[in-house]
């Protein structure tokens, strides 16, 4: 079997059966809350989704790029935890720190609405518990890069399906026990135990690394470095977390609440995508040899594409399983959706591809460019069409980006060049030069 396609089944079984448990969570709520708590529950994912893209600060990128060539030599390790894993990470737990400050804020001026439109909930106290609980899960998700590069795809997937699998258990048994109020508490508990778990499966990277080994000019290089990386996610994501966050704005919550359904039962289809992704990217990092290049290509696309196609058709009896009468009408949501990830399956391998191959600067404008119009072509779809034009909205988006990204990604995949030699610097070389 294509080894590939072995990383990739490892990481969905990691996920499958607690994926599958998640599902029934998702329903058991779909059935129990009235809308307007059920677009609550939507408008935390959102806003966690939203402060993950706004603390990646671009150094994702510069862990896959830099960080698979390097590890396989044991003699480098410290050299590369040191200089590329560490810094990364600690950049990131910083930014994710700053960014709770910001919302703690944010939610603060926002308490008087949200007590308005949530009169039986104790607004207060979950405005405090919401941005702890996103600061570890943007903990967790800057810890799940570590695992990566060092190939243990199945921990990492095991472990980011065990803290949602946890997330759910505690926040469904604290709202049986004591109502919505707690629901939040049970999440802040699921992510605090499993950032912890996280950073005990890493003692032996974090034994090689002391917080003075990271100096303010080596951050200040690696952030200047990696910045147009940054940008390329953000509008590659951010701007489509944020567009979902105005629909608090544009659109009422029970709308809101038929879409939060339709996205959380086609976001398994993320995971299924990513599950391809993430191995291909560090497989591309460390194939040197074009025909294998292509092959693994061929392989992501073969299991990416189909799988969304086929469920689309089946959207109408899914959404009415999946919620009920209450629900059911709004299956044209979740066809849409579905046909989406077909274009972000084809996206996902893009960003693969120019990640380790391309220019930062040369692929910045494709997600800019595909960012933005799906983000005005969202706005206006919404104000016509509702719920149903933010899922259209983000099938555009994705569209667009495969289509401005088209031939940047086939001109390295064509091409005999070395991972990571559209860097200034060598990729050989993890010490960051003196920026002056």
């Amino acid at each position: 079997m294509n080894n590939l396609v072995k990383q990739s089944l490892r990481i969905l079984l990691g996920r499958a059966s607690v994926s599958g448990i998640g599902l029934l969570f998702t329903v058991y709520f779909a059935y129990e809350l009235p809308k307007n708590l059920f677009a609550l529950i939507a408008l935390y994912s959102t806003a966690a989704s939203f402060t993950q893209v706004m603390i990646d600060l671009g150094l994702s990128a510069k862990m896959v790029r830099e960080a698979p060539a390097l590890i396989k030599d044991e003699s480098r390790f410290s050299e590369v935890v040191r200089n590329v894993i560490m810094p990364s990470v600690l950049l990131r737990f910083f930014a994710a720190g700053i960014t709770c400050i910001v919302m703690v804020i944010f939610l603060q001026l926002m308490e008087g609405l949200l007590s308005a439109e949530f009169p039986q909930l104790n607004v207060e106290f979950i405005i405090l518990l919401a941005p702890i609980s996103m600061m570890f899960e943007n903990g967790n998700t800057s810890l799940a890069s570590v695992f990566q590069v060092q190939r243990r795809f199945g921990l990492d997937s095991i472990l980011t399906s065990g803290a949602n699998l946890l997330e759910m258990i505690f926040a469904t048994i604290l709202y049986i026990n004591f109502g919505m109020d707690q629901y939040f508490t049970g999440v802040l508990a699921a992510q605090a135990s499993m950032f912890f778990i996280r950073s005990y499966l890493i003692r032996d990277v974090l034994r090689h690394f002391a917080f003075k080994d990271l100096t303010f000019k080596q951050a200040r290089y690696i952030l200047k470095e990696y910045w147009p990386y940054y940008l390329r996610r953000f509008f590659r994501f951010g701007l489509l977390q944020g567009e979902q966050l105005l629909v608090v704005i544009l659109l009422p919550l029970a709308q809101l609440a038929d879409f939060n359904l339709a996205k959380r039962l086609s976001k398994y289809l993320k995971f299924y995508s990513d599950a391809f992704s993430n191995p291909l990217t560090i497989k591309l990092a460390r194939t040197k040899d074009l025909f294998m290049r292509k092959k693994h290509v061929r392989t992501f696309l073969f299991f990416t594409v189909p799988l969304p196609i086929a469920l689309s058709l089946l959207s109408p009896w899914i959404m009415q399983l999946a919620g009920g009468d209450k629900y059911a009408d709004s299956w044209p949501i979740l066809a849409v959706l579905y046909l989406s990830y077909v274009f972000y399956g084809y996206s996902n391998l893009q960003m693969s591809v120019v990640t380790i191959f391309g220019k930062a600067t040369e692929v910045l404008y494709r997600d800019a460019i595909g960012s933005i119009v799906g983000f005005t072509a969202t706005l206006v779809l919404i104000l016509l069409f509702g719920q149903y034009g933010l899922a259209w909205g983000q099938l555009i988006a994705y569209f667009t980006l495969f289509v401005a990204g088209y031939q940047i990604s086939k001109k390295y995949l064509d091409a005999d060049i070395e991972p990571g030699s559209q860097k200034n610097e060598s990729a050989d070389s993890i010490v960051p030069p003196d920026p002056e």
